[in-house]
């Protein structure tokens, strides 16, 4: 007994707990993270829309073991971003979600929204969450690929290197 009561204060500082789950998010936008990864990949996708107190709004984005690059977003993308995570409810994600049998290679993904008053964090190995949800990742991950594609080169900060 007390060892699961150690264990839930420990989850619960680390943001483990289930007062998260089914929480719509408060406050301004902050931050948006997507990493996906494999055996052969690292990342395989990544992405971080972030408000940066340097450059305003920034996207940082890899894909299949290339370099990071970090843009400039226009400032409306946060405001885009935080209608598609109300549109498809992100808010209902579980912390993590597990596969039916074990498996020791595949695909391991993790997002993370936060908010100024709160966050969501949601990550798996070799399971998804229900397709309504995960539609809604690819959706925003899908936007984030056409600020990318529409991006010049005036638009890059800094390019980072993988490792």
């Amino acid at each position: 007994m007390k060892f699961i009561i150690a264990l839930t204060m420990i989850m619960s500082l680390f943001g483990c707990g289930k007062e998260d789950a089914n929480r719509k998010p408060e406050g301004a936008f902050k931050e948006y993270e997507y990493k996906e990864s494999n055996m052969r990949e690292y990342p395989a996708e990544y992405y971080l829309l972030e408000v940066s107190k340097d450059n305003g709004l920034t996207l940082t984005w890899a894909k299949h073991n290339s370099d990071f690059t970090v843009l400039r977003v226009p400032e409306d993308a946060a405001e885009k971003l935080t209608a598609l995570i109300n549109e498809h409810k992100l808010h209902k994600l579980k912390n993590s979600y597990r596969p039916p049998f074990d498996v020791r290679d595949g695909t391991m993904w993790h997002v993370y929204i936060r908010y100024e008053k709160s966050r969501i964090s949601c990550s798996a190995d070799n399971a998804w969450p229900p397709k309504d949800l995960w539609n809604g990742i690819l959706a925003i991950n899908a936007y984030l690929d056409s600020l990318i594609e529409a991006s010049r080169e005036s638009d890059i900060i800094e390019v980072r290197k993988n490792r």
